[in-house]
């Protein structure tokens, strides 16, 4: 595939921009982005690399030139909001000159499939060649029609430059790709390949430019498991978390998702020294059953999570714990379901995010023989999810009195009234209420002390004690 030089980029007058001979005039690009936070980090570079060829965000679709989707094959639910939302696509095409192109993970092992079955579709491209999106883009342009790139990136060494777009002082910094464990029912290792890591001198370098240069205080390392970082590089993860904890302007250090084998001995003591490190770790432990993780091949046992668990709690007190949680994998008996019941009164997990299991094509998981209904799956589901309610709303009670330093992201209206709301380094979202004399004021990403005035399950209230503005000392 040629490649674009964008130093030699041309802007004509007429705000025209001219690649390789070919006219750009000012365009608009719609994006949708399903699954996790690795693909909304996919996202930003995708745009960082349509902005020199003259492509503008927007968010309504009816008045985009190029919609794209970038989609995920892990869960069941982005699915079939994907093959619908592609679908509906044949109707933009009836209305305009539009073009259509498919990203990520589905695309990555679909993408032949997706162009057969879907005329209205041009091209399709996999999650190892994002920031070839230049190239294709000029491609369509140039007439190319039906194409699909989905080749792996051969190379031993990782290196890339974050991209954002966005102006806020957040930010997803990718350090390692892909994924060795092949865990039964995980379709990862065949949609973003095995493991490699950048380098810890790459990384801090970058994350000292976005501080330094575009606002950034708080930084998410993002991986398919963050935990196996720099292992065939001689390097860790507590060892980048203890350089970047240096970083003068970086407020907070989050990292995910983590496998809970690799959660070593050398990573939960930087827990307990890391002044920047957030106060929480999402650990997925998937089954409280050890004959279900045995099936899932996860290559640990429930005692082990348990005593990471504790040994994180020792050197950290503070530190808030979450999970994921697949109910009703194959064959899971109700024994089985009972004892992930049993792990959530032991481990108490400040929330969860829980998932029926759906089997992925290719994976082991999907060719296991399944006597489990549709039924037995929902029942099971809704009986988790409400006994970590009853768990969460202890936990959350515990909150009530305390401060919590909180990073303004937002507002809305909760029955009728204006609220904003922020997270805390233990990545609980707090709701409150501008103070009468502070009605009008725009607390968008200021630091503020909130005392937490009310809690339940769902939801955290507090009241100002003390706006830091959008910088803290």
């Amino acid at each position: 595939m040629e490649t674009i030089n964008y130093e030699e980029i041309q802007t004509l007058e007429n705000g025209v921009k001219v690649v390789g001979g070919l006219e750009f005039p000012q365009r608009k690009v719609w994006v949708k982005t399903y699954g996790c936070q690795m693909n909304y980090h996919d996202t930003e570079r995708i745009l960082s690399h349509l902005n020199p060829l003259n492509f503008t965000l927007t968010d309504e679709r009816e008045g985009a030139d190029l919609l794209l989707f970038n989609t995920c094959a892990i869960r069941d639910l982005a699915n079939q909001k994907f093959y619908s939302h592609l679908g509906n696509a044949k109707h933009d095409k009836q209305r305009s000159e539009i073009k259509v192109g498919v990203g990520g993970c589905i695309a990555q092992t679909e993408s032949k499939e997706l162009l057969k079955k879907y005329p209205q579709l041009d091209f399709a491209f996999g999650t190892d060649v994002i920031d070839n999106i230049g190239e294709m883009v000029f491609r369509l342009y140039a007439g190319d029609k039906k194409f699909a790139v989905t080749s792996w990136d051969r190379s031993e060494n990782y290196s890339i430059e974050t991209k954002i777009a966005h102006g806020t002082p957040q930010a997803f910094v990718n350090i390692i790709k892909g994924c060795d464990k092949f865990c039964s029912y995980c379709i990862v290792p065949f949609t973003r390949g095995r493991e490699k890591s950048r380098s810890i001198t790459e990384i801090v370098n970058d994350v000292a430019r976005l501080v330094a240069h575009q606002g950034v205080q708080e930084v998410t390392l993002l991986g398919q498991n963050v935990n196996s970082f720099g292992k065939k590089n001689g390097e860790s993860l507590a060892q980048l978390i203890t350089a970047l904890d240096k970083i003068e302007g970086l407020q907070i250090i989050r990292y995910t998702t983590s496998h809970p084998y690799d959660i070593s001995d050398e990573l939960i003591a930087v827990h307990g020294t890391a002044k920047k490190l957030a106060n929480h770790l999402h650990l997925p432990v998937q089954s409280g059953s050890n004959s279900v993780l045995q099936r899932m091949l996860r290559q640990y046992s429930v005692e082990h999570f348990l005593e990471r668990l504790a040994a994180l709690r020792q050197v950290n007190p503070q530190i808030v714990l979450s999970t994921d949680i697949i109910a009703g994998f194959p064959n899971e008996t109700e024994a089985e379901h009972r004892a992930t019941l049993d792990l959530l009164d032991k481990a108490q997990f400040d929330f969860i995010y829980s998932y029926n299991f759906s089997a992925r094509k290719g994976t082991k998981a999907d060719r296991m023989k399944d006597i489990l209904t549709k039924d037995i799956r929902g029942r099971r589901l809704r009986e988790i999810q409400a006994h970590q309610l009853k768990i969460q709303a202890q936990v959350r009670s515990e909150m009530v009195g305390k401060t919590y330093r909180v990073l303004v992201e937002g507002k809305g209206s909760m029955k009728g009234q204006l609220k904003w709301r922020g997270r805390t380094s233990c990545f609980r979202i707090v709701h409150f209420i501008a103070e009468e004399e502070n009605v009008d004021k725009d607390f968008l990403w200021h630091w503020v002390d909130l005392k937490i005035t009310s809690a339940t399950a769902l939801s955290c209230q507090g009241m100002i004690v003390h706006d830091y503005g959008k910088k803290l000392d």
